[in-house]
């Protein structure tokens, strides 16, 4: 079973110069899925950040996972695919059954019950907070995360906005997991406040 601490390294926030470093300080602080998304790099850097960060992942038995990029994420752990990208039957064609194969599903609890049907491993829900890195997402309610946690069985992770207190929010709310971008990121100290987050998840299951 995956983790419940999911860290998604975006490129709005990080350079490839600084990943490597920055990567060690997200995984000491307790990340237990790590993510590369990338919009705005090429895919020569794509490739050679996430071969930075792919061994020491492995060396803290994290999986790695890349947003998007299904041909690229066949070296890797799994791939992440959300609306517009290669649908999740494609995805799961291309990387096979050992890998992971995860999927934005917005605010839309069927859609979530659908890749659960189709063998997703695990699902993604916007949060129901304003997000800094998506500022025009959609807004999910509590309502949702709690029938969310009654009727799937595979792992669901609350993305967008989230820091502390929602965290902590979101999981005694019913969430299996959370995922966090800025909130890592753009700390001044970013082992910290991963651990910070990740202590909090913890502490509310």
């Amino acid at each position: 079973m995956l983790g419940r601490f999911y860290v998604i390294l975006d490129d709005s926030y990080i350079t490839p110069e600084d990943v490597k470093d920055l990567t060690f300080k997200v995984l000491r602080g307790g990340a237990d899925v790590l993510q590369l998304r990338s919009k705005r790099w090429d895919r020569g850097t794509i490739v050679s950040v996430a071969d930075t960060v792919y061994p020491i992942s492995k060396d803290f038995g994290i999986p790695f996972i890349i947003n998007d990029y299904v041909d690229i994420a066949v070296n890797y752990d799994g791939v992440h695919v959300g609306a517009g990208d290669v649908p999740y039957e494609e995805a799961r064609r291309v990387l096979g059954e050992n890998r992971i194969v995860g999927v934005s599903c917005y605010g839309s609890l069927p859609m979530a019950l659908r890749m659960q049907d189709a063998g997703a491993d695990y699902v993604a829900f916007s949060s129901p907070y304003p997000s800094p890195t998506k500022p025009d997402k959609d807004i999910t309610s509590m309502d949702l995360i709690r029938e969310a946690a009654r009727v799937l069985h595979i792992p669901f992770y609350v993305i967008g906005g989230i820091d502390e207190t929602r965290a902590r929010e979101l999981v005694r709310a019913g969430a299996y997991g959370v995922a966090v971008v800025s909130a890592v990121l753009r700390a001044s100290d970013p082992e910290e406040a991963a651990r910070r987050i990740r202590d909090a998840i913890y502490s509310s299951v």
